[in-house]
């Protein structure tokens, strides 16, 4: 018992020191803001027509969802107020501009599933459907055009599976994407646009605000990503990294031999850390830049979602094959109310074996 509490000690030391050379690359992403004033619902509705008109269509709205299995239909409307543009941030302005603004409509558990979409001011359904044939999922562009507008969705579906939930879910945001050539990404941080270039000159990445190509930094990765080398651009003017692990690097001119110190020092790290602070991104220690990393830690400027979840209706039968745990029949002199004791004890003893097992 010692050598163990002894070993996991010595285990606890070793991650404990091992930490702060394990944070680096986006340990510390970007968080996307939240939508502000953005009204974005998602109902469930009947699946049998009534005579009550709800939203222009013949369906009841109803309170909540309910359990399901496989072959149910599922009827749900999405209702989502874009913000008007003037009331937009500039990052999410340009973004829109490019037409990167999206709905996402996207199920689980559900096939046979439809989207049909139109503005509150249209009278019906006269657009591309949003999903269709044998897709579970859909995406709407949303560009400057769409702001300070309603836009209504209409989903149906049906189970799949009896034993999983059914979900749906609506998600409104806006996003940095790879341009067409896959070899250019922009972002924004405090208003200030910063793009990512790949192999541009001779370096895997090269990251610099959009209106200042003479400052920069430059990344060199390996197959995997990982980050190899680092190299700050500053008036044309490139200087190496040194010692940059340690979260305390030299940088030493592209041909010359001794690092540079007071205000050039200041300057150019200054440009390493503008930079790397933009990205959200740590460059002392082990840290790696990927196409899918850029995407997933600089990707979401601005997002708000909404889901309706309709419950499994799976009961599972209890199979036992102890023949003292029957149901009593008719003249068993045994009372109802001895069989639910039975039946709630051996539910108890099934969770007292799931917790054992899952600890």
């Amino acid at each position: 018992m010692k050598k163990i509490l002894t070993l996991a000690v010595a285990l606890v030391m070793v991650f404990a020191l091992a930490a702060p050379a394990l944070a680096a690359g986006w340990d510390n992403p970007v968080t996307p803001d939240e939508f502000e004033d953005l009204y974005l619902n998602i109902t469930p509705l009947s699946v049998e027509e009534s005579t009550i008109v709800w939203y222009g269509g013949t369906y009841n709205k109803l309170d909540k969802t309910y359990p399901v299995v496989a072959g149910m239909k599922v009827h749900a409307f999405v209702e989502v107020k874009v913000p008007a543009y003037d009331d937009l941030s500039k990052d999410i302005q340009d973004r829109l501009a490019a037409g990167q603004g999206k709905l996402k409509i996207s199920t689980s558990n559900l096939e046979d599933v439809t989207a049909q979409w139109k503005y509150s001011t249209e009278t019906s359904y006269t657009h591309t459907a949003l999903i269709s044939g044998n897709k579970t999922s859909g995406t709407l562009a949303i560009s400057k055009k769409s702001c300070d507008k309603t836009i209504y969705v209409e989903i149906w579906g049906t189970a799949e599976k009896s034993d999983k939930d059914a979900k749906i879910t609506a998600t409104l945001g806006v996003y940095n994407e790879w341009d067409a050539s896959e070899t250019q990404f922009d972002f924004f941080s405090n208003g200030t646009k910063y793009t990512i270039s790949k192999n541009a000159t001779d370096a895997d990445y090269t990251v610099y605000k959009t209106s200042d190509r003479t400052a920069g930094v430059r990344f060199y990765t390996k197959s995997s990503g990982q980050v190899e080398n680092i190299y700050v651009v500053l008036d044309s003017q490139v200087y190496a990294i040194h010692d940059y692990m340690g979260g305390n690097p030299s940088f030493v001119p592209v041909g010359g031999t001794r690092p540079i110190t007071g205000d050039d020092l200041r300057d150019v790290k200054a440009v390493l850390d503008d930079i790397c602070g933009a990205m959200g991104f740590e460059y002392a220690g082990d840290a790696y830049i990927t196409d899918p990393l850029v995407e997933k830690n600089l990707g979401t400027i601005v997002e708000g979602s909404a889901s309706l979840v309709y419950p499994s209706g799976y009961v599972q039968e209890i199979v036992t094959n102890d023949p003292g745990v029957n149901p009593p029949q008719t003249g068993d002199s045994a009372s109802i109310a001895g069989f639910v004791m039975i039946a709630v004890a051996l539910v108890a003893a099934a969770a007292v074996t799931v917790k054992k097992v899952r600890a």
